[in-house]
């Protein structure tokens, strides 16, 4: 994450970190809470650089270009643990406190761990982390990264200072996309709430392409049946290379924004608003363990009779 972004496009998140780190205040836990748009991940890399860095600006942010920062860029630091999976467990929480156990190896002696998705951990792995939290070690700092704390136990939420980022600009993520994809690409992931970065590991996957014309294939072929042994048999297959939450998410967004974007002549309205509430829904149940099979099944169900009545 670049200072002068930061700056200008999170101001308020901004000023609480730069008071913290020249003040020397800092939080034994942050939870950075936002929507994909707003970078919490890179804004908590730029946060933890800082923790570090030998030459900090007057704001009190790292320089970014020294040793430490770009050792910390490449996830190159003893004392700095990323857990960074679709759903933490119990066992996650375990083994970070086993590695914590020692002393810190780096010359600050401070200690970093960084939990991504952490609305979506498992109960267990949360009442690990409230014990974690409840007994914090000296010179140990978390950082919880969700897209809403109220999907988070309200003890953790206690426990942690709280920084609230705000949703990325549609029209910067679409513009600083614009040397890497299409137009109708770049306002998908802009709209979708992508960050920058997200959107660009996305489109330089060469997956991406291969889910978003299978997208545009199912919904301009939706109302056969042919179209759905299709997804099932080649698309994703329930054991399929690309049947992940990863890339069902990207098919569905894409389908959601064709039906919400095409301007088909042959949907009625109240087709196109039953099509738009069975995606999201589906998008929302994805947040917690399903089998991705038998969910896109479903979907494919639904969109069937949404389309044949």
């Amino acid at each position: 994450m670049d200072k002068a972004q930061l700056k200008k496009t999170q101001p308020v998140v901004y000023r609480t970190l730069s008071h913290a780190l020249t003040s020397g205040r800092i939080a034994h836990a942050y939870m950075f809470a936002g929507p994909k748009s707003a970078n919490t991940k890179n804004t908590a890399l730029l946060f933890i650089q800082s923790l570090f860095c030998p030459h900090p600006d007057e704001d009190g942010f790292a320089c970014q270009e020294c040793d430490s920062c770009r050792r910390l860029a490449a996830h190159d630091a003893a004392d700095v643990k990323w857990i960074e999976k679709e759903r933490i467990k119990k066992n996650d929480i375990a083994r970070l406190q086993e590695q914590f156990s020692t002393t810190a190896v780096e010359r600050n002696g401070k200690r970093v761990y960084v939990l991504d998705r952490f609305d979506k951990a498992t109960p267990d792995s949360s009442n690990a982390l409230l014990k974690f939290l409840e007994e914090p070690g000296t010179s140990l700092f978390g950082i919880l990264l969700v897209e809403n704390a109220a999907n988070t136990l309200t003890t953790i939420q206690s426990r942690c200072q709280l920084i609230q980022f705000r949703p990325g600009s549609i029209a910067y993520v679409k513009n600083a996309l614009k040397d890497l994809t299409d137009e109708e690409s770049a306002d998908m992931l802009a709209r979708a709430g992508y960050s920058f970065e997200e959107a660009a590991a996305l489109v330089t996957d060469e997956t991406y392409p291969l889910i978003r014309e299978e997208a545009k294939v199912f919904f301009e072929n939706m109302h056969r049946i042919t179209a759905v042994y299709r997804m099932q048999r080649e698309v994703f297959p329930a054991k399929g290379e690309h049947t992940t939450r990863q890339w069902v998410n990207v098919w569905l967004i894409w389908l959601l924004y064709y039906i919400k974007h095409s301007g088909r002549s042959d949907v009625r309205f109240e087709q196109k608003v039953a099509l738009v509430a069975i995606v999201t829904e589906t998008l929302d149940l994805l947040v917690r363990p399903v089998d991705l099979a038998l969910c896109l099944d479903k979907v494919y169900a639904r969109i069937r009779k949404a389309v044949n009545l």
